[in-house]
């Protein structure tokens, strides 16, 4: 068990280890309250037996519903094994309500919406829509405590992926600056060490996408014209399941570009408009 006590008391936070061959090394789940409690999260469907005695351990069973930051199976695949469990309902963002449908017919499933807010005694979690990685992806900010548990929005020491269609990077901009608008004294992320210095995190984040759009144009000058190709150059150290990642995530760059009309795409090639 990794029980975190850094910040309020009244979080705790579970390390699961994701299958192997996963992209991601491992997941936290968030548990807040000292009585009932609320659940943020579930993990992989392979984590479902850890995941429920680790909760059933931490909360004596007195769960009072489970709210998931967005619907990818490492942080909803135990959803209706938790509701069944323990008599619950899952929340979730309306715009990820139907991918959690598909994944998991029958799951029950309340909407939650930016503005509204989770509550448990005197904590009141505003829920923040922070859209990119996922449409409907929530953090929850726990403004008298300047504390966010912020899913995959941002992560340490990874960046969260953003991969087509359901990923989108101007969104995914739009929400760093979001989060580093409500200042932050910590964060708690779905992947990775709690953040303590988040807007250092956040300001690195914002120079790391620009960075890798400016090896992206570069490699377009350079005669590189798909993503696959531009895959295969900047990340030619990594395996091809990586590469392929990296593709799709090149792609949303790629649009990006030709909206603000940097680049042009006929029959799927891309090239440059004019200089660098």
């Amino acid at each position: 068990m990794n029980v975190k006590s850094t910040g309020s008391q009244l979080i705790q936070t579970h390390r699961l280890e994701a299958p192997k061959g996963s992209f991601m090394e491992h997941v936290e789940v968030v548990l807040i309250g000292d009585g009932p409690f609320i659940l943020f999260d579930t993990g992989y469907p392979e984590c479902i037996p850890e995941m429920l005695s680790w909760v059933e351990a931490r909360s004596g069973g007195k769960l009072e519903k489970l709210v998931l930051t967005h619907h990818h199976f490492d942080h909803s695949g135990g959803a209706r094994a938790a509701c069944d469990r323990f008599g619950v309902q899952a929340y979730a963002h309306p715009l990820e309500m139907g991918f959690l449908e598909e994944e998991q017919p029958g799951l029950p499933v309340l909407p939650i919406r930016e503005g509204e807010f989770v509550e448990l005694g005197d904590m009141r979690l505003e829920a923040i829509l922070t859209p990119g990685h996922s449409p409907g992806h929530l953090s929850f900010w726990w403004e008298e405590e300047e504390i966010l548990l912020g899913g995959d929005n941002i992560l340490l020491p990874s960046t969260t992926a953003l991969v087509a269609p359901k990923g989108n990077l101007g969104d995914y901009l739009e929400s760093l600056e979001k989060v580093k608008s409500l200042a932050p004294r910590l964060i708690y992320p779905g992947h990775g060490p709690v953040l303590e210095d988040p807007i250092a995190r956040i300001d690195e984040l914002i120079e790391h996408r620009k960075m890798r759009g400016v090896q992206y144009l570069e490699a377009l000058g350079a005669g590189h014209d798909t993503p696959a190709k531009i895959a295969d150059l900047v990340y030619h150290e990594l395996p091809e399941r990586q590469k392929d990642l990296g593709a799709r995530v090149i792609s949303l760059y790629l649009e990006r570009f030709v909206e603000s009309g940097e680049v042009a795409c006929a029959d799927g090639r891309y090239s440059l408009t004019g200089p660098l």
